[in-house]
């Protein structure tokens, strides 16, 4: 842009009184866009990713792009990188998802996300921290026809700061429930077009001597809005094109894949994440039999992660034809995908227990609910039933589509746990009568990590004041068996809880040497009574005519961890440097390595375009 020796006169008169209120305009508009920029480009990015690998390098990329804004020579008018903010961010829903499709297919979790972050995030932030650290308080005239950027001592702090506050924003917006219900393509649309008006609004329409009438409006001032105007008729109507081609949330009615291959009953943003109940379809003409593609199953997603499954139509078993379970609208639910949860419903089968030895066992509670596999086991067997569950979208979809009878009243507790577990401490103290709980499954592992507040020696205090005396914590830990974090997880509850046992879900031969390499789910059962923990044998009633019941219940003792290898520690001191505090408490940290080896495991469970479609 090249300006007349007389309007580069005339604007310094003109905007002089505007200055300070337009520099104020561009460090607002560029931070809180930033935060809300970073907030909706990691959530586009979970599904894909999931949290692990989508947050390992986020961080460093966003400093990168600021450090690149701060040190770049160049000198860009205002108005132009408003527009290219603008043009960028008009791209960025599409971009964010086709871009992490992609990546994703390869099947690296470092790489993938790190391109993606390359190619989507870092030219945005580098645009619009531009403008923030171009702001030179000192003038007293618009960044618009400044020739240079301020020193770099300035710039280098407004960079800070602005990188600061923007991360302490994109996690603030988080918490904010109401943003549940808008997608990313609308934050990253909505604003482009404040970008747009911003770039309307500061770009020269050519300027004149003439005195204007007063009340009247300049043909400058008419020809910006008639341009916003058109930007903004043109944005609304390419929505649908310029929006990404996830499905909306919620979502209204089933989606069937264009392919044919599966449909989406339920897409929901909510509290930990998108929860997504899926369903592979079996392929033309199948009838039922052998076959080892991953078809006919309805799983619960979160995120980039599996929560649970049943398989279905043809491949829905069960023993001397008894009717199988069934959905809330009726569809015919098979057997559990995953049998960690069936192999949690030994905990029924300890007999060395008091209420074991007497066949009392009245109640259980179940904290993360999944797809209610072992909840639904539990009440079928007449068991009175409570839940916790963070997540009132994962419960909505568990009693919907995975067949969850209604727990009755007083009985469901839509929370995080540990305020639950403190709340009932309490009300004990004090002296009122609570429920206490034969039965405990602790089973919260999602996405390769898990909630680590929950695994400490203070939450195990908690709950141990609603377990009777000589009643069954199930603990589920997915991991290597062999690491830090499974040695941690086993030493804090076995110190809690005194004595326990482990057992495997793995279908086949289990050896020493892949307690270091391979990824399984380990259930630990626990007790505070004396006696040596032991199991009856299974009775067919214990099956409730499911054929995954019988094999794993009566294979359950060849299933067993041997906890020695992990423990791997003889002296008391080794040993406390496992046991987890609020005050010392990295099990959330070492499961994050461990969940790029989780996200990989998700990727051979179900094809590329069950992971894309959500």
């Amino acid at each position: 842009m090249v300006l007349s020796k007389a309007t580069s006169k005339a604007i310094p008169k003109r905007n002089q009184f505007q200055s300070i209120p337009l520099q104020a305009t561009n460090a607002i508009a560029t931070v809180l866009p930033v935060s809300l920029i970073i907030f909706a480009y990691e959530r586009a990015l979970l599904p894909l990713y999931g949290s692990g690998p989508t947050t390992l390098l986020l961080d460093k990329a966003l400093l990168v792009a600021v450090i690149l804004a701060v040190v770049h020579p160049f000198k860009i008018h205002t108005s132009w990188n408003w527009l290219c903010a603008a043009l960028s961010l008009t791209l960025a829903p599409n971009a964010t998802y086709y871009v992490a499709v992609l990546t994703s297919r390869q099947k690296y979790p470092i790489l993938g996300p790190a391109v993606t972050h390359a190619i989507v995030l870092v030219p945005l932030v580098l645009i619009l921290t531009t403008i923030a650290v171009d702001i030179d308080p000192r003038k007293t005239t618009v960044a618009l026809i400044s020739t240079s950027r301020p020193p770099i001592i300035q710039r280098l702090a407004s960079g800070g700061i602005c990188y600061v506050v923007v991360m302490f924003l994109s996690h603030f917006w988080k918490g904010l429930s109401h943003l549940n219900n808008v997608s990313e393509s609308q934050i990253f649309l909505g604003i482009a077009g404040i970008a747009y008006g911003l770039w309307i609004l500061q770009v020269p329409m050519g300027a004149t001597a003439q005195k204007q009438p007063q009340n009247s409006v300049s043909p400058g001032v008419q020809m910006k809005v008639a341009i916003l105007a058109a930007l903004i008729g043109i944005q609304w109507s390419m929505y649908p094109v310029l929006s990404s081609p996830v499905l909306p949330h919620p979502l209204q009615e089933t989606f069937t894949h264009p392919s044919g291959s599966l449909q989406i009953h339920s897409s929901v943003q909510s509290t930990t994440g998108l929860i997504v109940v899926g369903e592979a379809l079996p392929p033309p003409g199948y009838t039922g039999g052998e076959d080892h593609e991953m078809h006919s199953v309805r799983y619960l997603r979160a995120s980039h992660s599996i929560l649970g499954g049943v398989w279905m139509g043809e491949k829905v078993n069960t023993l001397n034809d008894e009717d199988p379970l069934e959905d809330l609208y009726g569809a015919r639910l098979g057997d559990s995908i995953y049998s960690t949860f069936v192999l949690q419903e030994a905990a029924r089968l300890i007999n060395s227990t008091e209420q074991g030895k007497t066949d009392s066992i009245e109640n259980a509670l179940i904290i993360g609910l999944g797809a209610g596999i072992s909840a639904t086991a539990f009440m079928r067997h007449g068991l009175s039933t409570s839940i916790i569950e963070i997540d009132p979208a994962v419960y909505n979809a568990a009693s919907r589509f995975f067949g969850l009878p209604d727990p009755g009243p007083g009985n469901l507790f839509l929370e995080d746990a540990r305020s639950w577990a403190a709340r009932k401490r309490e009300s004990i103290k004090e002296g009122n009568n609570e429920t206490l709980y034969d039965i405990v499954i602790h089973d919260c592992f999602s996405g390769g990590g898990v909630p680590e507040h929950i695994f400490t020696m203070e939450f195990w205090e908690d709950l141990k004041t609603v377990i009777k005396p000589e009643g069954i914590i199930v603990v589920n830990f997915a991991g290597v068996l062999r690491s830090d974090s499974s040695k941690m997880v086993i030493q804090t509850v076995e110190k809690n809880f005194g004595h326990c046992r482990a057992f495997h879900d793995v279908f086949g031969e289990f050896t020493d040497e892949k307690y270091g390499t391979d990824f399984v789910n380990m259930v630990l059962f626990c007790t505070r009574s004396k006696a040596p923990l032991t199991f009856r044998k299974p009775h067919s009633s214990d099956y409730l005519g499911s054929p995954l019941r019988r094999h794993v219940l009566n294979s359950l003792s060849t299933r067993e961890i041997k906890l020695d290898l992990i423990r791997n520690s003889t002296s008391e001191e080794d040993n406390n440097k496992f046991i987890l505090t609020d005050a010392y408490n990295p099990l959330g940290k070492l499961q994050d390595k461990q969940g790029l080896e989780h996200w990989a495991v998700m990727r051979e469970v179900l094809p590329d375009v069950h992971w894309e479609t959500y």
